[in-house]
């Protein structure tokens, strides 16, 4: 069995109620006992919130672990694979390799950006596994059992969709080109491999397993003891995201608006956007972990790579907007502020075009909560998803509802003048003209740093373009990055996976090289 299936990464189960500030040190998923750990409830809990500690636990590699800290770094790398989101400098190294598109020949390497991704998500979808296996068995209240299986199989679910993203082609005219393996039950040394399928078979078992997620979360949609839990309204986000990749426009509409339906969940104020996106207590958090201070990853962290002022890794290599799309937000909208402007200031955190969005809550402590998703988000996927059916008047009106929360002086115009049309005309570049481009826009400039800007590129096969007149970015690409299925828009598999998986050939299931 490949080496990196296999469960070897302790699962951190973490008390994440305020009163719980200690780590309990689990054996690996695969090494437990059923009798044990997995016996009842309070046990499965405990290994659920293993996987949560995971999201934002620096590692996954052998080496160059101060870049691969989970979700957060997922983000990092896939906005930089762009054109919105840059490093204005190489500094210490660290994602300027993905920046630069020099990470795909390092497939070979257990300290890449390949093997790292690989072992992450595997490993959340092998931890996952154990957990399903005892859904029969599983002693307890049966609604926390429902819960804690919803909780696996959403988890299940992402780990998957993240892959399928990162490592083929956007589903839309890919169906059938080759996924990635797909497992669903426990694994161990001794389990067989499995080859990489299609991409249309891994869809069909994230959808499933949302399905099953969402289905089991309804009986108690409001139970969620911590904002790191998976619940009902982040499965349907999930599902609403997997469903506008796969242009089920219905679908994300219907998904979308139910994740928007949480109580207490509204999006935010544009004098709620300068606190530092730090913080699970925002009133827009749909999920996020909260950090204390025996989890701080402190340089190898998020914020150390984005909070220029910390004086740590960011301060090297600021994480800056490109010019182009800093030149389309309007004096009148609140984001603007979200980065300085052409001006350099002379210190690290004043550079031009630096980001300030982003920034530890206690740069003496290196804390800051990790945001995965907000309420924007789903706003932005309805809007998309109405536009998509024809139902233009709705969906002017969903963005409106973001835009004047954003710009309350200039919003209107904006939209009177975006022509009411569903195409996409605008591309990486050049000037919005249909409803359709203001809302790719508005989802470019709200979600920046958020969303992973490559599956976006890749889903709209719009390509992008970084030689905007006057771009302020530091690498420039030769190769044709307005191809919508360029080879290099997708990371290469790790050779490690080759080399313990008999059911894959790297002569013949290897992304092109």
């Amino acid at each position: 069995m490949k080496n990196i299936l296999y469960a070897s990464i302790l699962s951190l189960a973490l008390g994440l109620s305020s009163c719980s500030k200690e780590f309990l040190e689990t054996s690996p998923t695969d090494q437990v006992d059923a009798g044990t750990l997995l016996k009842d409830t309070q046990g499965a809990q405990v290994a659920m919130d293993g996987i949560y500690r995971m999201l934002f636990t620096a590692g996954w590699s052998e080496s160059n672990t101060s870049q691969n800290f989970g979700i957060t770094s997922t983000k990092i790398f896939t906005s930089l694979m762009g054109e919105d989101f840059l490093q204005d400098a190489q500094g210490q190294g660290w994602f300027y390799f993905d920046y630069r598109f020099d990470v795909r020949a390092r497939f070979t390497s257990t300290g890449w950006r390949s093997y790292a991704t690989w072992n992450f998500y595997y490993t959340l979808i092998s931890n996952a596994n154990y957990i399903l296996a005892v859904e029969k068995t599983l002693t307890g209240d049966p609604k926390v059992v429902e819960n804690i299986m919803a909780q696996a199989y959403a988890m299940r679910a992402y780990a998957y969709f993240q892959l399928i993203q990162i490592f083929q082609q956007t589903y839309v005219g890919h169906q059938t080109s080759p996924g990635v393996p797909v497992y669903t039950e426990p694994t161990t040394s001794a389990s067989e491999g499995k080859g990489r399928g299609t991409v249309e078979e891994v869809y069909t078992q994230i959808n499933q397993d949302l399905d099953k997620a969402i289905g089991l979360f309804s009986s108690d949609k409001g139970r969620q003891t911590h904002i790191s839990h998976l619940d009902y309204y982040i499965a349907n986000a999930i599902k609403a995201n997997v469903s506008l990749v796969q242009n089920k426009w219905a679908d994300a509409e219907k998904f979308s608006t139910e994740a928007l339906s949480k109580s207490g969940v509204t999006m935010l104020g544009s004098g709620d956007l300068y606190g530092g996106f730090n913080s699970v207590k925002m009133k827009d958090v749909l999920w996020g972990a909260e950090i204390i201070t025996s989890q701080s990853g402190i340089y190898a962290s998020f914020f150390s790579h984005m909070d220029a002022s910390a004086g740590q890794y960011a301060a090297s290599s600021r994480k800056c907007i490109y010019n182009w799309l800093y030149d389309q937000i309007p004096n009148t909208d609140a984001r603007k502020k979200w980065w300085n402007g052409p001006t350099d200031g002379g210190t690290p955190e004043t550079k031009p075009y630096n980001q300030i969005k982003f920034r530890y809550s206690d740069k003496t402590a290196s804390l800051g909560d990790y945001i995965f998703m907000r309420a924007e988000e789903m706003q932005l996927v309805k809007a998309e998803a109405q536009a998509n059916q024809g139902k233009l008047a709705e969906a002017k009106s969903t963005l409106a509802d973001l835009m004047k929360l954003r710009n309350a002086t200039g919003y209107q115009t904006i939209l009177d003048k975006s022509t009411m049309s569903k195409d996409l005309t605008m591309g990486s570049i050049g000037t919005p003209t249909t409803l359709m481009d203001q809302i790719i826009l508005q989802r470019r400039i709200e979600l920046w740093g958020e969303a992973e800007r490559i599956f976006d590129i890749l889903r709209l096969k719009t390509g992008f373009n970084r030689n905007a007149t006057g771009s302020n970015h530091s690498v420039k690409l030769t190769w044709d990055t307005l191809d919508p299925a360029n080879k290099e828009f997708i990371l290469t598999i790790p050779q490690k996976e080759f080399d313990g998986n008999t059911a894959m050939d790297a002569n013949k299931d290897q992304n092109p090289l």
